[in-house]
């Protein structure tokens, strides 16, 4: 896998929140599948894609959706902590992997 095109996490996340706040359940769960690299030929500061993406998040986290981030491929780590969390986003490095890992994060998320 490699990423590609624009990427405006900010307004995926707020698209897909918007459609699962709808569903009536006591835990929400959505989660995000991304090279993690906020990207939008509109916008030109980084710095702001960074803080809009942790917005929707916070925005998501107040209406009660856990939002965790699953990516491919060595990431900036410190951007993604940043978005997601220190614990809301992991790493798979090989498709080989992402059993394992999968299964490591729903773990982490069920305790």
């Amino acid at each position: 896998m490699k990423p590609g095109y624009s990427a405006r996490l900010g307004a995926a996340l707020r698209h897909a929140g918007r459609d699962l706040g709808q569903v009536p359940r006591h835990r929400r769960l959505l989660l995000f599948i991304t090279d993690g690299e906020p990207s939008d030929i509109d916008t030109p500061d980084p710095e702001y894609l960074v803080r809009d993406a942790q917005r929707a998040v916070r925005s998501l986290s107040a209406m009660g959706i856990d939002v965790f981030c699953v990516g491919p491929g060595p990431r900036n780590k410190e951007q993604e902590a940043a978005i997601f969390g220190r614990n809301g986003f992991i790493q798979i490095d090989t498709l080989n992997t992402l059993p394992d890992k999968l299964l490591s994060f729903y773990l982490r998320l069920t305790r």
